[in-house]
């Protein structure tokens, strides 16, 4: 992410404002003198209900397998991301493997393999956004700053009855931290596994990630080490270790030790191995000091070791900041004004805002360097909140939408506003004697009001939350209509990697945050639209935080309301070709038919969604009739089955298998079959693969042919060059031997041979 700061003087007579753009940015908003348009601070929804349903966002983001009850909420996720618990310990080739180089790999196998297994289990963590790559810089900054909510704030969760759903998140980042985190026998690290599948590889792939194929869309790694560094994320994930260390200090304080010891020696880690790691050109890190910066200041509220505060503020005798906020000003002379509200990059607005409330009255730290944090700290707020500056000369403040929602650039525009909500409740927090304290948090309030609906459009930018959603009353006073088509592959749930079906998405994302407003205060729900309508575990992070704040000072006294996703029926299965009773069946088409051969194509289907998966055990039944051939003298052994085409083979390197023909009926029948089986090896069949295959007939003994396909079952309703519109119920599926759809024939259907 690009940025532009300016630095001016303390005694300078008003400020400027700097104007920041966002990487991906379709356009940017120019600061404005004018006040914001008015929007209510008082509660227009339930505050309670919003908090409740934003956690499962992150429940429908989860990657990994075993799952349970108590981390998986969501009857349509199920385990996915397979590979991620081996990914091989090799050179990367052809999107296989990790960034590591073989004599690295040597070098250090028994930190990085200690059982051998010639792979790294990098399992768990969390999908990005409408994708399934798990990316360094966005998962932990959502980690950390979802950490950031509840501790500020844990009164709140407590009083909604989300502390554990939300420990529960905490803890599934984490665990992935941890794992992903590789010490010697010394306790430092050789090396950080941050970034798990490739964007590039992953973005053609769009539907849920129970079903994305590993051999069509391999998932490598990238790690940082000594040879590959990349601070930006090994700091970052120091701050979210620290974080969920702070939060388990009491509950499970051997975790909290692990959590804390692992997080400093990634930041020891992240010193002494400065650079940028890889992005892929999705999210280009803009630099890593802000980030170590972000981890020493928690690091230092989680140890009250002096040393990570120094790491920060520091300046020798001449009043040069030698610390990391030299990065942004020279000496205590300057000052910075800062727009960019923190985020997955930049991270300064998030330091000052932790920053601030540590170094007030702090004996140990110079008055002209208070001065300065505060001032940058409130600074901000005020440009977001237009709340007028201390200077009241400086009348510069961040652009509001005609609505007078505060507006930093299109791309994920809601974003930035609940990170600037969080940062503002945060400041009333911890300096609640500032008579505009109160005025920042009711700005908050106003601007999550847009939020929740209450804006031109009445529309809710939290999907579920509103008033479209059956048996759901989210609404205190006023209405408004909820996102529902986020760009989000595995809620609209296609099975055939098309964004456009099924047009009603299978199931509800719920509480989840999408992009926001265009610059007018219009909404786009449209499942394409990946500026607008997008989601993302960075997206959320700031908005639970900034409910929960909300929470406690606007919410305690309304009704409270107990949330659990409700049960949702089976996807939209009329989008396809079969029914929602029939998630598996078979349709079929006739290639060539004659006197030698008939040749067909056989599409069998798993669109089973509840939850999604690769289905295992999975065959169907081809039945026959070989009559003509009896009726010449010819038999069984005169017919074969040669294989053209196997999908399942081509795409996955799972080959189907096509059983020798059985008898049908008794001895006496011309009817036979043969069985073709997909998943025998354990792994399961994805939505559609197709199986095109032929029955062909030998010469007889009179030198012809005598082939006829006529009173074969399977024919029934078959047609030349194109499949069926419906499920065929002449070619039955079986799950592990169970008739699942479709029909055997009779066993008396033909008895002559």
């Amino acid at each position: 992410m690009s940025q532009t700061r300016k630095v001016v003087s303390l005694t300078a007579a008003s400020a400027l404002a700097v104007t920041m753009f966002g990487l991906g940015s379709v356009s940017s908003v120019q600061a404005s003198t004018a006040r914001a348009a008015s929007l209510s601070s008082t509660p227009d929804y339930s505050l309670p209900l919003a908090l409740q349903e934003s956690l499962y966002f992150y429940d429908a983001q989860k990657s990994g397998p075993a799952r349970t009850d108590n981390d998986q909420p969501l009857s349509w996720r199920d385990d996915d991301d397979p590979t991620d618990s081996c990914v091989p310990l090799q050179p990367m080739a052809n999107n296989v493997g990790t960034n590591l180089s073989a004599s690295f790999i040597a070098a250090n196998k028994s930190v990085l393999d200690p059982g051998n297994t010639g792979c790294l289990n990098l399992s768990g963590g969390f999908h990005d956004a409408g994708d399934t790559v798990k990316f360094g810089l966005p998962q932990a900054y959502a980690a950390a700053v979802l950490g950031w909510g509840m501790y500020e704030f844990p009164q709140a969760y407590t009083a909604t009855g989300t502390l554990n759903h939300a420990m529960d998140e905490m803890k599934w980042f984490s665990d992935y931290f941890l794992r992903s985190t590789f010490l010697n026998s010394s306790g430092q690290v050789v090396a950080f596994a941050y970034q798990v599948g490739n964007g590039s590889v992953d973005h053609s792939y769009w539907g849920p990630s129970e079903l994305e194929s590993a051999t069509q869309y391999p998932r490598p790694a990238w790690l940082a080490t000594t040879s590959t560094p990349a601070a930006d994320m090994t700091a970052s994930a120091a701050a979210a270790l620290t974080v969920e260390s702070l939060l388990t200090q009491s509950s499970n304080p051997a975790y909290s030790a692990q959590c804390l010891k692992t997080a400093e020696a990634l930041y020891t880690f992240s010193v002494a191995n400065p650079g940028t790691g890889f992005s892929g050109g999705f999210y280009n890190s803009s630099g890593y000091v802000d980030k170590e910066a972000w981890a020493a200041a928690w690091l230092y509220i989680a140890t009250k070791n002096s040393s990570y505060l120094n790491d920060i503020i520091a300046t020798d005798s001449s009043g040069n900041y030698t610390g990391y906020i030299g990065n942004i000003v020279k000496n205590t002379t300057n000052t910075w004004q800062n727009t960019w509200v923190m985020n997955w990059d930049t991270r300064w607005g998030g330091v000052f805002s932790l920053l601030d409330p540590i170094v007030q009255g702090n004996s140990n730290v110079p008055a002209v360097v208070q001065t300065f944090v505060h001032y940058v700290n409130k600074w901000q707020v005020q440009y977001w909140s237009h709340v007028p500056h201390d200077n009241t000369s400086d009348t510069n403040f961040i652009a509001t939408t005609p609505a007078g929602f505060s507006y930093l650039t299109t791309w994920g525009a809601a974003r930035y506003n609940a990170a600037a909500q969080l940062e503002a409740l945060a400041y009333r927090k911890n300096f609640p004697s500032d008579p505009q304290s109160a005025l920042f948090t009711n700005w908050a309030m106003g601007q999550m009001n847009y939020i929740m609906g209450d804006n031109p459009a009445k529309w809710s930018y939290i999907v579920g939350f509103g008033s479209n959603v059956p048996g759901v009353g989210s609404e205190v006073g006023g209405s408004a209509t909820a996102a529902s088509h986020p760009h989000e592959g595995g809620a609209q749930g296609s099975l055939t990697n098309n964004q456009s079906v099924p047009l009603t998405d299978n199931h509800i994302l719920w509480g989840a945050l999408v992009g926001g407003p265009s610059s007018t205060d219009q909404p786009d729900d449209v499942t394409t639209d990946f500026v607008l309508n997008e989601v993302a575990v960075d997206y959320n992070a700031a908005l639970v935080g900034a409910l929960a704040g909300l929470y406690q000072y606007y919410g305690q006294s309304q009704t409270m309301t107990s949330f659990t996703p409700p049960a949702q029926a089976q996807g939209n299965c009329a989008d396809y070709a079969g029914t929602c009773t029939t998630p598996y069946y078979a349709t079929a088409t006739l290639n060539q038919d004659s006197n030698q051969s008939t040749q067909i194509t056989v599409n069998v289907n798993n669109f089973a969604d509840e939850p999604p998966h690769l289905q295992t055990g999975m065959s169907m039944r081809v039945y026959f009739d070989i009559s003509a051939l009896h009726a010449s003298g010819q038999t069984i052994s005169s017919l074969s089955t040669p294989v053209y085409y196997d999908a399942a083979s081509t795409i996955d390197g799972h080959a189907t298998s096509i059983s020798a023909p059985v008898q049908w009926g008794g001895t006496t029948s011309c009817v036979y079959y043969v069985t073709i089986n997909w998943g025998s090896d354990g792994i399961g069949l994805p939505p559609s693969r197709a199986f095109e295959f032929a029955f062909v007939d030998a010469l007889g003994s009179d030198f012809k042919f005598h082939w006829s396909s006529a009173a074969s079952p399977f024919m029934t309703g078959l047609s030349a060059g194109t499949y069926a519109s419906t499920p065929d119920p002449n070619v039955p599926i079986y799950i592990n031997g169970t008739l699942v759809y479709g029909q055997t024939p009779s066993t008396t259907l033909d008895t002559s041979c």
